[in-house]
């Protein structure tokens, strides 16, 4: 019988705020490059984040620091336009463009 008391060792609790940016992340994405009005995506990704600038500043400046160093096309760049319109706290994004950049650059990882 399947024992579900116990959580196999090395297994990690997911973490929200993850899960948060990666819902983000997909949803600026998929409005990019749906098309429509700006003022409705921003407005759905904006009640999305729940107030979190923060996390809209992380996810924009990734996929800009990302873009930067492998375009693959404009819809990135209205994904990023977006998540800064929606609310993204400014005094943040430039840090996240290095990690972005930095994870760009490193074969094993991806946005």
């Amino acid at each position: 019988m399947f024992d579900t008391g116990e959580m196999p060792s090395g297994r990690r609790t997911p973490d929200p705020d993850r899960i948060l940016a990666a819902r983000l992340s997909g949803t600026a994405i998929r409005l990019a490059r749906a098309g429509g009005p700006i003022s409705e995506a921003v407005a759905e990704l904006r009640a999305l984040a729940g107030g979190r600038g923060d996390l809209l500043a992380e996810t924009a400046g990734v996929m800009a620091g990302w873009w930067s160093v492998r375009v693959n096309g404009g819809g990135d760049a209205v994904a990023v336009g977006l998540l800064v319109l929606a609310g993204a706290d400014h005094d943040l994004i430039a840090r996240w463009v290095k990690v972005g950049r930095e994870r760009a650059m490193t074969p094993r990882h991806s946005i």
